[in-house]
């Protein structure tokens, strides 16, 4: 496994980091510590606030309704399709309070899973930032650092506010991209010039056009919750290495960004795929 200067894992990987099975997680520490420096971002902090935590608060809520353990997991998995990522992270914290347990009963299993999401709800976002290493500026998203405010334990949490264009006074996000926008630009021209784009690269390139046409008006836009991949590759782009779990929007950027790209499978017995910026042009 060569060894690199600094490494970027997006959102994606640090969920899986928490909450995929153990050989998915031995992957990703491998990798992890081959090198000097791990780096993340606010917006992936972001992310993982608005992924996780509403999840979180949803299955303490089934627990409370449902009463089992066991009742819940068969909800969740009869999630239909739709919600496939909502399924994933909910089976992931189920499968995180089962794993750690040995030979109980459901009753007992219950009140785990309540114990283990209540202090995910409370003290996930200050253990999450512990875990991130090094940790840009970059946007310096507002909405990472509001706690979840806990109304009464293990029964009432306040939502998980996902859109800055409600914290508009509060976001300093027209900064960043401002200082940007030569970058965004040149990003912009890129994904013009692709034939297939997928929905959320069109609704970056959309993004980009409004932005550059009018810096000012971005916050209605919710950029964080609507083009986190933009904002995420931005943020990372001075970083040598990108490390991602989700193939097809990151390849693009890092070929654009000159990155190394490492794609991590979803399937523990496959390998890591690495795309060298020195081995260009890639097969994307």
């Amino acid at each position: 496994m060569p060894t690199g200067t600094a490494i970027f894992p997006d959102t994606s990987i640090h969920i899986a980091r928490l909450l995929r099975e153990p050989e998915i997680k031995k992957i990703i520490e491998q990798r992890l510590a081959s090198y000097n420096l791990v780096v993340s971002s606010s917006v992936v902090v972001q992310e993982f606030k608005r992924r996780v935590l509403p999840e979180a608060i949803y299955l303490i809520n089934q627990l409370n309704l449902r009463g089992s353990y066991q009742r819940v997991r068969r909800h969740v998995d009869s999630l239909p399709e739709e919600w496939k990522r909502k399924r994933q992270i909910c089976v992931g914290m189920l499968n995180e309070i089962f794993e750690t347990v040995d030979k109980v009963d459901d009753s007992e299993l219950t009140e785990r899973a309540k114990r283990y999401l209540h202090t995910l709800i409370k003290h996930g976002i200050t253990y999450f930032k512990r875990k991130l290493g090094h940790i840009t500026t970059g946007t310096d998203c507002y909405l990472s650092k509001l706690p979840v405010k806990v109304k009464k334990p293990y029964q009432k949490y306040d939502s998980i506010e996902k859109k800055c264009s409600k914290v508009y006074p509060l976001c300093p996000i027209a900064s960043f991209l401002k200082e940007k926008i030569e970058l965004c630009k040149q990003i912009l021209k890129y994904l013009s010039a692709l034939q297939d784009r997928t929905k959320e690269l069109e609704s970056t390139l959309e993004f980009l056009r409004e932005f550059i046409d009018n810096p000012d008006g971005i916050h209605g836009k919710n950029p964080c919750y609507c083009v986190g991949d933009l904002l995420i590759a931005l943020e990372s782009s001075n970083i040598p290495d990108f490390y991602t779990m989700n193939y097809k929007e990151s390849k693009f950027f890092c070929d654009v960004l000159d990155q190394n790209l490492i794609v991590l499978p979803h399937n523990p017995d496959k390998s890591e795929r690495i795309f060298s910026k020195n081995s260009k042009p890639w097969n994307l």
